[in-house]
């Protein structure tokens, strides 16, 4: 671990000592630089392993009358002291009778960085050939600098840094789904005050309320996230960030051991004496509580930090400012500088380092420079916005938070790496390239980056498209899909093209790198920045949260103002913006100590603004914007579905001709096991359920989707002539009263009808999804389960988490507004059963998919059985209901129906009682797994029809063997031509 020759010039120039002078760095640069020719006059030396002598002491002669050293001797040099921002360091020094020793012990995750002098006095006359006793003989006096990495970890510290790191993902994940869930919410009741859900009237107030408060949350949640992804790197790394926050290392370590493992400790301990069954539950839940505090803490201390720095660094900025300037000062100035910048027209220049014949460097602009203007820097030279705009001349430099912060990285021929330049955004431009001299990039790495990224970028076209064929998309559909993937596949040709710029250099090996810089070239007044300021904050956050307000959705008013006001101080605030101007002079070394109260408030602030500077906020930024953008979609498509005129409004949302059933046909039994709940007959003994009792229940769940007038007949046939009644009268009925009485549900988008049996035996079946807003019903009532369900397939050991997930679900409804609770669904269909219980029905209820969940929901709040067919179920949102359910309810009152592949009844944890089923759908058509029409046939293929009548979709769409004729007479016995008759006649 002795310095080798290929990192010397990257690791002098980052040295600074307080001891040495001004004359002898420059004569020691001179000698190093002089070495270094020899070195290359000498291939045989370039790679050996060397020791750096260091004269701390030269007298006046020898810095008189030094001279270059020979190739066989080492390298004389000053040692320059530098700690690094992005760590801290510590000093050790020792001396025995003829070595003095110092290290410096820079910490890095998991290991140390160590500088080592050694420092030797040298007695009695050389001549055995050892090299550094001879340059010790001739001064004297000698220091060896050796440069090592240690490691600096066990199996048990990773194992409790993986634990804090396990919980801390999964707060992570509940922060994630909570905006999710929070951008679901404000489209939903956007679409409510848009009228969509139950034909209302448009809100013109609620529907610009929700709509301005969605940039201030997609802002706050990226920006929560952020922080987040940085506490959890944080933790992994044993908090070197936390560390950073003030108090001494003894406090913060203890704090973060109380908050994840002492509490969460205790808690256990003292559920387990108490003989608590639900131990595990109450722990889990005091440990995500705790590490959700913490994070909070860890985000504030953050959040004051940076708007501490930006009053530092805009004294820096403002030449006319003082360091006593009054804090709201300041802070008018960094609100004004900051929104100025972002106002303000900017220009990328390309620049090139060019070697002459004389084998000097010159730094030049790119005379092919043509790079585009924005549109904003555009507007800005506009003649006509001259007394808003000024000219800034001569260009402002803009400095990336990379170059600020140092982290700027080469890529040579001994770093270069093919996964990690695909991987890396920009590819190999997305660093500075070296691409001459002796570790400049080789033409075959080049050539090599070139390939991989057009490869990359073909078979992420191929694999799109694979799966949309696989999927069996139409030609029109693969065309779009074309069409928008050449668009994403000509935006990335830019920087292909600027690689094969790159080749060029390699090949000349005429220009040893390329890089760009930013600049500003305009920027606004300040009263019309002040406007602009004026404008946000009224547009964004007083519109939104007064509205908010006035239609009384209270829980969002007040989750918006939370979210506002932290969006301002960073958005306002932005200490980033301000460290771009300044530039990398603000954590230059300047020979302090880490122990200095300067150092340390610039380590902390070389952290924070990493925050600004990593891929992170870019991502989650991205990520929740297409959240948004679906959203968008989504309620559009419901808007336009609502106000079709493809169907009448009594017809909305039902299909003609659902099925075409045949009564001269049977299925027998099959031979193998049939299902167990073949003849299930639960909670009915009338005549007409004596068999083929699943069968009944998919059938009735199948009907709801048909025309109103078709449904009787649909009875008929599958019960017998008037058996079963679809008793529209006391559904009507049902509607009038509640409408007398709350003033809802007159136009309620949730579909169902009661069917009627003798005896006053009843059937309540919902429908399923079946339009837009159906959807949207159905994400309003289990994404937040579903997405944690994820998390727990993510996460390792995910399954520890389950007892608490009900409550994380619980939780996140929390922001569910008023509007949203009034078009919950189930809350109709239960309010219905306890009116037909009053008036002495004996009731089941039944659905499909989003009616087989709010049939589960139903049958658990009103005491009475359900059946659901490819249900979602509630047991880990049950607590998220009014009222909520109870696993015991779940366990005894509720049966749903799993079709194999189905994904509808794999959201949320299923109750005890179920039954899986199979499904013929070819693998790339697992959707139609989902279908009632494909269900009912299953079941009555593998438990028999009996007396039922056999749909000829069964065989007609999804190809099942044909059934045996049982009729009487001359007809026709081929089921297939029967059918097609059927369908003709019909």
């Amino acid at each position: 671990h002795v310095l080798n020759y290929s990192i010397i010039p990257y690791l002098l120039p980052t040295m600074t000592s307080d001891l040495e002078s001004d004359h002898t760095q420059a004569r020691d640069r001179s000698d190093y630089q002089s070495h270094l020719s020899n070195i290359e006059a000498n291939p045989g030396v370039k790679n050996q392993q060397v020791e750096i002598t260091v004269d701390i002491n030269p007298t006046a002669e020898t810095a008189e009358t030094y001279s270059p050293p020979s190739a066989s001797r080492p390298i004389k040099s000053v040692y320059q002291d530098f700690s690094l921002l992005s760590g801290s360091a510590s000093e050790v020094r020792f001396r025995t009778h003829h070595v003095s020793r110092f290290f410096k012990v820079y910490d890095q995750p998991n290991a140390q960085l160590i500088l080592e002098e050694i420092e030797e006095t040298v007695e009695g006359d050389g001549g055995d050939g050892n090299v550094e006793r001879d340059v010790a003989q001739d001064r004297n006096q000698g220091i060896w600098i050796r440069i090592k990495q240690t490691k600096d970890t066990s199996y048990g510290l990773q194992f409790l840094r993986a634990i804090y790191s396990l919980i801390a993902v999964f707060v992570g994940g509940f922060l994630f789904i909570l905006g999710i869930c929070v951008l679901l919410f404000l489209f939903i009741d956007l679409a409510t005050q848009l009228g969509i859900t139950s034909n209302q009237s448009l809100s013109a107030a609620g529907f610009l309320s929700v709509l301005l408060s969605i940039p201030v949350f997609v802002y706050s949640l990226a920006m929560g996230m952020t922080l987040m992804t940085r506490f959890v790197v944080d933790t992994f790394y044993g908090h070197p960030f936390l560390r950073t926050f003030g108090l001494d290392l003894v406090t913060m370590d203890w704090i973060a051991f109380v908050m994840y493992l002492c509490i969460p400790l205790v808690a256990m301990i003292g559920t387990l004496f108490m003989h608590k069954t639900d131990w595990w539950e109450i722990t889990l839940l005091t440990w995500f509580c705790s590490v959700l505090i913490f994070w909070a803490v860890f985000s504030s201390c953050v959040l004051w930090y940076e708007v501490k720095e930006c009053l530092d660094l805009i004294v820096d900025v403002e030449e006319d400012l003082t360091e006593d300037a009054h804090w709201s000062v300041k802070i008018k100035r960094t609100i004004v500088h900051g929104m100025a910048s972002r106002l303000s027209g900017t220009k990328l220049l390309h620049h090139k380092s060019l070697n002459d014949d004389d084998g000097n460097v010159e730094d030049t602009l790119d005379g092919k420079n043509r790079h585009p203007e924005g549109l904003l820097t555009i507007l800005t030279k506009w003649k006509y916005l001259s007394r808003i705009y000024s000219k800034v001349d001569p260009p402002k430099r803009i400095y990336s938070l990379d170059e600020t912060r140092g982290n700027v990285s080469f890529v040579t021929r001994t770093s270069w790496s093919l996964e990690k330049l695909f991987c890396r955004r920009g590819g190999v431009l997305g660093a500075v390239p070296i691409t001459a001299g002796n570790y400049g990039i080789t033409k075959n790495q080049i050539n090599s980056s070139i390939v991989c990224r057009l490869l990359g970028q073909f078979l992420y076209v191929m694999i799109l498209v694979g799966v949309a064929v696989w999927f069996g998309l139409d030609g029109g559909a693969l065309a779009i899909l074309l069409c928008v993937l050449l668009l994403f596949f000509t935006i990335g040709s830019v920087t292909t093209y600027r690689m094969f710029e790159l080749r060029r250099d390699v090949i000349d090996q005429r220009s040893i790198f390329r890089y760009w810089t930013k600049h500003q070239v305009t920027k606004p007044s300040v009263a019309f920045t002040w406007v602009c300021i004026c404008l946000e904050i009224v547009f964004f956050f007083v519109i939104p949260l007064l509205n908010l307000f006035l239609v009384k959705n209270t829980s969002s008013a007040l989750v918006f103002g939370f979210f506002g006001l932290f969006s301002a101080f960073r958005h306002f605030l932005n200490a980033q913006i301000l460290l771009e101007e300044v530039g990398p002079n603000h954590f230059s070394p300047q020979h302090q100590h880490y122990e200095s109260a300067e150092w340390k408030n610039k380590h902390r602030f070389y952290q924070i603004a990493e925050i600004g500077a990593d891929n992170a906020r870019r991502f989650w930024i991205y990520t929740f914007l297409a959240f948004v953008v679906f959203f968008v979609f989504v309620v559009l498509l419901a808007a336009y579905d609502s106000k079709t005129g493809a169907v009448t409004e009594e017809n909305y949302g039902f299909y003609p001709d659902i099925l075409h059933l045949t009564s001269d046909f049977e299925y027998k039994p099959q031979p193998n096991l049939p299902y167990p709940t073949c003849a299930l007959k639960k909670g009915l003994n009338g005549v007409s359920f004596d068999t083929a009792g699943l069968s009944n229940f998919a059938f009735l769940a199948g009907i709801v989707y048909a025309y109103e007038n078709q449904t009787q007949t649909y009875l008929n046939q599958w019960f017998g002539e008037n058996n079963v009644i679809n008793d529209v009268d006391m559904v009507n009925e049902f509607k009038r009263v509640q409408e007398l009485k709350h003033g809802v549900f007159t136009n309620s988008a949730v579909a169902y009808r009661l069917f009627t049996f003798a005896d006053k035996e009843s059937v309540l079946s919902i429908r399923g999804t079946s339009t837009v807003w159906d959807l949207m019903s159905d994400a309003q009532l289990w994404l937040a389960a579903t997405l944690f369900q994820a998390l727990r397939v993510v996460l390792p050991l995910g399954n520890l988490f389950t007892p608490i997930l009900h409550h994380t679900v619980k939780y996140v409804s929390f922001l569910e507004s008023s509007n949203i609770e009034k078009v919950a669904f189930y809350k109709e269909t239960a309010d219905f059963v306890r009116y037909l219980k009053a008036r002495g029905y004996n009731v089941l209820v039944t659905g499909h998919s989003l009616g087989g969940g709010l049939a589960l929901i139903t049958g658990s709040q009103t005491g009475i059985p359900a059946i659901g067919i490819s249900a979602p179920n509630s047991m880990l949102s049950r607590d998220t209901f009014d009222p909520p359910l109870t696993i015991e309810q779940l366990d005894t009152l509720t049966f749903n129906v799993v079709p194999a592949r189905d994904i509808i009844p794999m959201v949320d944890d299923k109750a005890r009682l179920y039954q899986n089923i199979n499904c013929t759908a070819p693998d790339n058509e697992f959707p139609d797994c989902h279908s009632i029409t494909r269900t009912l046939c299953e079941i009555l293929y593998s438990c028999g029809s009996g007396d039922r009548p056999v749909p000829c979709e069964c065989v007609m769409d999804y190809h099942y063997p044909e059934p045996n004729y049982i009729g009487e007479g001359t007809g026709e016995r081929n089921f297939t031509k029967y059918c097609l008759e059927a369908m003709r006649g019909k």
